[in-house]
């Protein structure tokens, strides 16, 4: 572990209490997946890459999961095909979330290739924007066509991932909607928080970011990104991210990762889970595994299916996805996978 952070003081770490489950329709293929907990009680996601057998494309889809955390199952809602274009040459999902029975699908790349901000094989993850759908993912707005520029240009918030706060964000802590991002898709630097109201989520006009902070350490939010300050710094640690709110011990917790090599799906990656008491930290350290899942298999941007938690905020399942290697691929690794865990409380 080449960074050092402050042992969390409410959780003792993470114990995994089960193996890890592959989705068994091997033809069933995608990755990134972020997702969000509906008020019709469904699991909505989007996929990157997604390849199905009767509609395989670049792009991104979206996604419905229904059923429990060892049986469900996967059905596509919307292939969105205007979506298109492989890798960091595509748009790619980032965030989702479901406000008053609202969809939000953040994606990145809306500018096609970019050079990354670290390392030159790294995928960038930048010129992020934000759609909307009301009918649970069948048509969003805008269409893709009269998306003329990126709501987040450039790569300091080129990744919106919201905070899902449960059900419906049943337990949302205010009257905003909140994102964090990194500063590339893996292996970036530095970790920025924004926020919007809930009326105002695909207006580029209503977010703000931590800017400053006071003297009794508030943040302080203005809504120019260029003043936007990282909330968390760590050199090449930062793969795309995810952060839950779990009510049920009144923590967030930060997911992230690290590819052993830049956009390497041969070479093993680290899983690095934080916690804190407010979105915008302090953050201190749960679990760090080296070699997640073993270095042949290569997971990458973990999330935590907020329906799929326990009660008290203290068991529930990791989803995340497979390698995309050609190496994996012979394996059938490139799908959804979950795993149960246990969090240890102090």
């Amino acid at each position: 572990m080449e960074f050092q952070l402050p042992r969390s003081k409410v959780i003792a770490g993470l114990e995994w209490t089960g193996d890890r489950i592959p989705y068994p329709e091997l033809e069933i293929k995608g990755d990134t997946f972020p997702m969000t907990w509906a008020e019709d009680d469904q699991i909505y996601t989007s996929a990157g890459d997604p390849l199905w057998p009767a509609d395989a494309g670049s792009g991104l889809d979206v996604e419905k999961f229904t059923g429990g955390p060892t049986d469900y199952k996967i059905t596509k809602v919307q292939p969105m095909r205007d979506y298109i274009g492989w890798g960091g040459d595509g748009p790619k999902p980032s965030g989702m979330i479901c406000v008053d029975g609202v969809l939000y699908l953040a994606f990145q790349n809306m500018l096609r290739n970019r050079k990354p901000m670290y390392g030159l094989a790294s995928q960038h993850g930048s010129d992020a924007s934000i759609i909307y759908s009301t009918d649970k993912g069948g048509m969003w707005k805008p269409a893709f066509g009269n998306i003329h520029e990126p709501m987040f240009p450039g790569s300091l918030f080129g990744g919106p991932s919201f905070i899902n706060f449960g059900k419906n964000n049943a337990n949302a802590r205010d009257n905003y909607v909140y994102a964090v991002s990194g500063d590339q898709w893996d292996n970036g630097s530095n970790l920025r928080l924004g926020r919007v109201p809930v009326e105002r989520i695909t207006e580029r006009g209503g977010w703000e970011f931590v800017c400053a902070w006071t003297p009794a350490g508030e943040p302080v939010w203005q809504r120019n990104l260029a003043n936007a300050l990282p909330i968390l710094s760590i050199h090449r640690y930062l793969g795309i991210p995810e952060m839950v709110y779990l009510a049920g011990i009144n923590r967030y917790l930060l997911l992230t990762w690290r590819l052993h090599g830049d956009f390497d799906g041969d070479e093993g990656t680290d899983l690095l889970i934080l916690d804190a008491p407010e979105p915008w930290g302090p953050f201190s350290l749960v679990h760090f595994e080296e070699y997640w899942e073993g270095k042949a298999f290569t997971p990458y941007c973990p999330r935590i299916p907020l329906k799929w938690m326990a009660a008290d905020g203290k068991s529930g399942y990791l989803q995340f996805s497979g390698s995309w290697s050609p190496r994996a691929q012979k394996l059938n690794y490139y799908r959804s996978n979950v795993r149960q865990f246990r969090l240890k409380m102090r």
